[in-house]
């Protein structure tokens, strides 16, 4: 039997890890503005009754989020793949580690 062959197409790979860095950077935007958004609703909230008050919390909630999609592109998709490329290039055929943890709530 043949040993196990393990291949790797480093210019797709790289482009799905850079794929998930500009998605990552797009979300940290989005998180921004977000922010910016928040801090005007709850500085508005007196004038408007405490409807603004809700809305900052909801956009609060939906920022948060962002945020958590954005690290998870980065540290669980972007840098393993690029590690992994790295890994690959100098012989180590276990990369495989990278991706075994899984994303976790």
């Amino acid at each position: 039997m043949a040993g196990q062959v393990v291949q790797m197409d480093y210019a797709v790979v790289g482009d799905v890890s850079k794929g998930f860095s500009t998605a990552s950077d797009v979300l940290k935007t989005v998180g921004k503005v977000l922010e910016v958004l928040v801090g005007i609703l709850r500085a508005t909230a007196f004038f408007s009754m405490g409807t603004s008050a809700a809305l900052a919390q909801y956009l609060d909630n939906i920022k948060q989020k962002v945020e958590n999609l954005a690290n998870i592109c980065q540290n669980r998709f972007a840098q393993p793949l690029s590690q992994a490329i790295g890994d690959h290039r100098k012989g180590d055929v276990q990369g495989k580690r990278y991706f075994g943890e899984g994303i976790s709530r």
